[in-house]
């Protein structure tokens, strides 16, 4: 009897041992879960590849970063946008306009998951950029980068460089331009597209985020000490905002400087002159009536009186449809190869397009020198060409778990000298 008592208190006691055991054990394994957990999304995700661009990793701590930085731009052009209303009370119209850029702001805002798509499809195109000019041996070094985060603040340690000597003057142009006269801007300019031109999609090369708020001018000189000062407190403010480290922020002078280095390699490889034409045009929207105002015209009546009267391009009517010189891509297809078929003198179409239908008045047709505006809007369309081509070529490797990145830490606009982010 004592026996079978001794044996069962034995059992009891294994049993009891193997309950603790196990139970110990669960809580470890949770415990380590929990642990691996924190780690993964403290330390571990953010290392993890978000896309791979030809093998080079994009991180979530780089993405979620430029993130946050592009949503503290948006923050500080809300701020900007704001301040200029204070000036501009009394003024219905401007008050409207600045009021709709404010709308537009907030709803870029609100759509966390378009800033992140945009940023990512950014950081793609940066380091398709890096590649080709490394392909090309265009190096940007450390000290490089050093040059342009100081010229971004205002400090130049070799002293204030002195202002650029007047362009030569280019004597093709200036025969060009006396030669030829031009009564209105082309299509590609700036001062108001005629619904005729193409869109473009050439990324612009012109940083998103401007330089950082620099002191008033005064009579005490910037030294290396006082620069040191104002760029750690900047690296600071944006650590401690928006949890954006120092290396971030040299990426991103890096990924311009970049930039602007293949940008001055495909410039070399532009031509400087180009074919274009010079036409005027009147538009309507019936195929008839463009018949009928060609008829008219072959009878005699002035070109510019019936473009005055009928042409629905109100950019130009007024101007007996000018649409001055432009270069091949400057047009949508069809009135592109209508106006460069066309001998000079001769009346193209009626030619329809997706704006309507055109009569094409040629007035000239020969090879022209690129003004520099013309010029870099060529160098602009060569590297955007590329650029989409190297997208398609491209290996994305994509992580599975790919997430849009936290927005930024509070949800307050910071102040602008907190949150504006220097480029150069």
């Amino acid at each position: 009897m004592a026996h079978r008592h001794v044996a069962r208190a034995e059992r009891e006691r294994r049993m009891t041992r193997w309950v603790l055991g196990g139970t110990i054990a669960v809580v470890v394994l949770a415990i380590g879960l929990l642990g691996y957990g924190w780690l993964d999304m403290r330390y571990l995700r953010p290392m993890r590849a978000a896309v791979r661009v030809q093998g080079d990793p994009i991180t979530y701590r780089e993405l979620g970063a430029r993130v946050r930085m592009a949503q503290a731009e948006l923050y500080n052009q809300r701020l900007q946008m704001e301040q200029m209303l204070s000036f501009l009370a009394g003024n219905p119209d401007m008050e409207a306009s600045i009021r709709q850029q404010i709308g537009q702001l907030d709803a870029l805002l609100a759509d966390t998951a378009g800033v992140s798509s945009r940023t990512l499809s950014q950081l793609i195109d940066a380091r398709l950029i890096r590649h080709e000019a490394q392909r090309r041996s265009l190096v940007v070094s450390s000290e490089d980068i050093d040059r342009a985060i100081q010229e971004a603040f205002g400090f130049f340690p070799g002293g204030t460089p002195t202002a650029s000597p007047s362009p030569t003057v280019d004597a093709t142009l200036a025969a060009q331009a006396t030669a030829t006269f031009t009564p209105a801007p082309s299509p590609t300019s700036t001062s108001g597209p005629s619904p005729t031109a193409t869109t473009s999609s050439t990324p612009s090369s012109t940083p998103t985020s401007g330089p950082p708020p620099t002191a008033t001018p005064t009579a005490t000189p910037y030294t290396r000490p006082l620069y040191d000062e104002d760029y750690r407190t900047y690296l600071d403010d944006m650590n401690k905002n928006l949890n954006v480290p120092e290396d971030i922020l040299r990426a991103r002078y890096e990924e311009d400087l970049y930039r602007q280095r293949l940008l001055e390699a495909f410039a070399s490889g532009v031509a400087r002159d180009e074919e274009q034409v010079w036409a005027k045009h009147i538009l309507v929207s019936e195929e008839g009536v463009a018949f009928s105002i060609l008829s008219r015209y072959r009878r005699g009546e002035s070109w510019d009186a019936l473009a005055a009267a009928y042409s629905t391009d109100t950019s130009n009517k007024d101007r007996g449809g000018d649409l001055g010189w432009f270069s091949r891509g400057a047009m949508v297809d069809e009135f592109e190869t209508a106006a460069f078929s066309a001998a000079v003198g001769e009346v193209a179409g009626p030619v329809q397009s997706p704006f309507g239908w055109h009569l094409i008045l040629v007035r000239g047709h020969e090879t022209r020198r690129l003004d520099e505006a013309q010029f870099q809007q060529a160098v602009d369309t060569a590297f955007g060409q590329w650029l989409t081509d190297a997208r398609q070529e491209a290996t994305l490797e994509y992580d599975r778990e790919l997430y849009t990145p936290t927005p930024p830490p509070t949800a307050t606009p910071l102040p602008a000298t907190e949150v504006v982010t220097p480029t150069p």
